[in-house]
């Protein structure tokens, strides 16, 4: 097994074997007023080797965010012992001891760094819960990475894109403390489908990344969800669908092979089913909802990055 640990003092992860692939760091200090308020120190993404191991200790000027961007990290510490699975995430509270990391197979993750009084603040409820898991985020991750590079060193920007990232995954976290339920497969299975539904083809993708069969996930997530897991897929495309289908300039065709179908006559009759209508009937009857612009733009970024 080979090892490496994230020192707060050095530029980079300390490791024997793995390098990390850096990122992005700030390239000057932000302005006192910004850096006391919310600021994205850096970003780090660590890839794994199979039983790869790494020692993260928790500081007390910023709250680190790591997000599992391929297979799956076991997470242990004196508050913690469990996996995370691709698309879930996990806040570290400030001085809270170090986090030991290890993959089970070949896996990636991206480790933020936030800094600020209102980071810890925001999430002080969850941490005095020990609740700092957030079972999906990994779009809202991807994006902050693509806002900081567009940013180009503009504090404003960069403290914006962190504000934006911390009210995200807030939220996402305290959704799921109200409602989940669900085994750590099933959470997993939601996360993977919910954020890279565009990407997915089948259940059997999912539960490849899962190291589950098929037949397995489809049984845990109908039990647990009351659906199967390849209708939650189809749900989710065509959520994303009719969005896509009230812009002006948005073709069926395009619309389908964004949210990840080969065939737009296969796209349209499964539209169809789930909404009652085709997609250019569904198009012609539907305009844009100013309120809505925001939503649909950050959309099609994700979905284009």
């Amino acid at each position: 097994m080979h090892s490496f640990s994230y020192d707060a003092d050095q530029e980079n992860l300390i490791t024997s074997t793995s390098s990390p692939f850096y990122i992005r760091k700030t390239e000057s200090a932000p302005d006192a007023r910004i850096a006391e308020l919310i600021w994205v120190e850096r970003i780090i993404g660590i890839p794994f080797q199979t039983d790869d191991s790494c020692v993260l200790t928790a500081r007390p000027d910023s709250v680190p965010v790591i997000a599992v961007t391929k297979g799956s990290l076991h997470v242990r510490s004196e508050q913690i012992d469990g996996t995370l699975f691709h698309g879930q995430l996990l806040f570290f509270p400030p001085e809270s001891g170090a986090y030991s990391l290890t993959a089970p197979e070949a896996s990636e993750c991206m480790l933020l760094l936030l800094q600020g009084q209102l980071a810890k603040t925001t999430l002080e409820n969850h941490f005095r819960e020990h609740r700092q898991f957030c079972p999906s985020g990994l779009s809202d991750v991807l994006e902050t990475v693509h806002a900081l590079k567009e940013a180009d060193g503009r504090q404003e920007e960069i403290s914006v894109a962190a504000y934006t990232l911390l009210m995200r995954l807030y939220g996402a976290a305290q959704h799921y403390e109200q409602t989940s339920g669900y085994p750590a497969l099933v959470d997993a299975a939601i996360g993977i489908m919910q954020e890279e539904f565009a990407q997915i083809y089948g259940v059997d993708e999912v539960a490849e990344r899962l190291g589950i069969t098929a037949a397995y996930l489809t049984r845990l997530f109908s039990k647990n969800v009351g659906m199967p897991p390849g209708r939650f897929l189809r749900l989710q495309k065509i959520a994303c669908a009719k969005k896509l289908l009230t812009q002006p300039d948005m073709t069926v065709s395009l619309t389908a092979q964004l949210v990840g179908f080969t065939d737009v006559h296969y796209f349209s009759r499964v539209f169809r089913k789930e909404t009652g209508m085709l997609p250019s009937a569904y198009r012609q009857s539907h305009a844009a909802d100013p309120s809505e612009d925001e939503d649909i733009k950050r959309m099609l970024d994700t979905l284009y990055l």
